[in-house]
């Protein structure tokens, strides 16, 4: 027998054993999806500052309802001994429709991690999804058999949501994983995790997009899972998707640890806060048992100079403005102590923002229109820095932008709060801003709550700062509807 010969014989033992094996091989394989799915759905995070992390539900979907699906090849054809062929025909439609509802999760997945550069990608998902959709009530009354119009349907489920969900997901993990998680030391593992599972949601974007069951229209006539099975000399492509499955649920599992690495970092920054907070107690303390105490005496002393020299009038007059020097600077250190003794706020963060705006430093100088969408429930330590932030940007513009109106705006949607405010003042150069250490002080309370700033400024056309915050900020009684105030805080 020649070389061709036993190839050939090879690929028929090959192909006799996977089919004998089928129902082992395609429980593996939902078996290495479901088990992905579920871990992914238990240890995910939706509140996580990584946006990987809180959009990773939509891949927990797709396994989970991609390994029911593969597991109903195995289960429907035993029941069909059993009941009905109407029942059948039920139970393969919704075996179909978990087919497809499975490549969409995949596919909002891989929207969802590249929504922040292509918006659009939504709209796509949806122009899809309606194109599958549409050939699936077609194929219902065009198809002259069961086992062609569901061969159809696979075949363009496969087409229009495996193949471009499958290479979404594959970019979209690489790229949050080069964005948000390289630029971490001790997450390089978890990077180089992320990195393989994106290159295997490429392969198997082709395995189970592209080679698809054999159909009369190009390009299933051609390239197809026949094709592949005999290029591997006939093992099945179920073998190739439950490997690529395996590797995936393996890579990810690994990937999660970047969660408690987060939890653990955010338990430190908690120890980092109250060690802070101590000290700033500590040096109020000395400021008011030492400096403030300094000074006052001080003045009492100058105070008690003036009677000896009273017909000395320059020499009175010297000590007046000294005194006067002593009291401003006792003021700045008492105003000084106060704000390093900050107490966490009582109040939510709309009520206490109304209190700061109506403070007569802002009221009495700024015409201060406060706008409001949502109702916004925060922790204390975010208010505070909230607070912080819209002081020092109100105190910024009184000092600097000599504006005479502020809209301060707040959106809060689902989980997203944006805070803005936008003066009309003098603006300034923003290549200039990193110097001011109001603004870098203002980005760092932003960062060590999650959120981001951006500030916008134009010399003669006024500044914007937007403030924007992803995190669990709408209580339920708000996801059902918005509310929208407007309040008037002018002087």
């Amino acid at each position: 027998m020649g070389l061709v010969g036993n190839i050939v014989v090879n690929m028929e033992f090959i192909h006799k054993f996977f089919e004998i094996n089928r129902s082992i091989v395609l429980f593996v394989y939902g078996l290495s999806f479901f088990v992905m799915g579920l871990v992914v759905f238990l240890q995910s995070r939706r509140h996580s500052r990584l946006r990987l992390a809180r959009d990773l539900g939509w891949l927990a979907a797709f396994g989970i309802l991609h390994g029911i699906h593969e597991w109903g090849y195995i289960f429907i054809p035993i029941q069909s001994d059993y009941l009905p062929n109407s029942i059948i025909e039920i139970l393969w439609t919704i075996q179909i429709l978990l087919l497809a509802f499975s490549f969409v999760c995949l596919l909002i997945f891989g929207a969802e991690l590249l929504a922040d550069d292509w918006p659009g990608l939504r709209y796509g998902v949806i122009a899809l999804s309606f194109l599958w959709v549409a050939q699936f009530f077609f194929r219902q009354f065009t198809s002259a058999s069961i086992e062609t119009e569901f061969r159809g349907i696979n075949i363009w489920a496969r087409y229009l949501l495996a193949f471009p969900g499958g290479l979404l997901a594959a970019y979209g993990v690489r790229h949050q994983a080069r964005l948000y998680v390289l630029p971490l030391i001790n997450f390089r593992h978890i990077y180089r995790m992320l990195q393989i599972a994106g290159i295997v949601l490429g392969i198997y974007a082709i395995l189970a997009g592209v080679m698809v069951p054999v159909a009369d229209f190009f390009p299933a006539s051609v390239i197809n899972r026949i094709w592949i099975e005999h290029l591997l000399m006939g093992i099945p492509i179920e073998v190739l998707r439950s490997t690529a499955g395996l590797i995936l649920a393996i890579t990810i599992i690994r990937a999660l640890e970047v969660f408690e690495i987060e939890i653990d970092l955010q338990i430190e920054q908690m120890e980092v806060e109250r060690v802070q907070a101590a000290e700033r107690e500590r040096i109020g303390q000395e400021i008011h048992d030492g400096a403030i105490q300094g000074v006052y005496s001080a003045s009492l002393i100058l105070e008690s100079l003036e009677p000896m020299i009273a017909d000395q009038q320059d020499a009175v007059r010297r000590l007046t403005q000294a005194r006067s020097v002593l009291n401003a600077v006792n003021s700045d250190l008492r105003t000084y102590m106060i704000s390093l003794r900050t107490a966490s706020p009582t109040e939510p963060l709309i009520p206490s923002l109304r209190a700061l705006i109506a403070d007569p430093r802002f009221q009495g100088m700024l015409d201060i229109q406060f706008a409001v969408e949502g109702d916004p429930v925060l922790k204390p330590m975010q208010i505070n820095h909230l607070l912080a932030i819209v002081q020092e940007s109100l105190s910024n513009i009184l000092r600097h932008a000599h504006a005479k109106r502020v809209q301060i705006t707040i959106v809060a949607v689902d989980n997203n709060l944006t805070l803005s405010i936008h003066d009309d003042g003098h603006g300034f150069a923003t290549d200039s801003e990193n110097s001011g250490y109001g603004l870098r002080s203002m980005r760092d309370r932003a960062r060590l709550i999650g959120g981001n700033i951006e500030i916008k400024s134009t010399v003669g056309m006024g500044t914007e700062v937007t403030f924007t915050f992803q995190g669990d900020i709408t209580p339920p009684s708000m996801l059902n509807g918005r509310l929208l105030r407007v309040e008037d805080h002018s002087s």
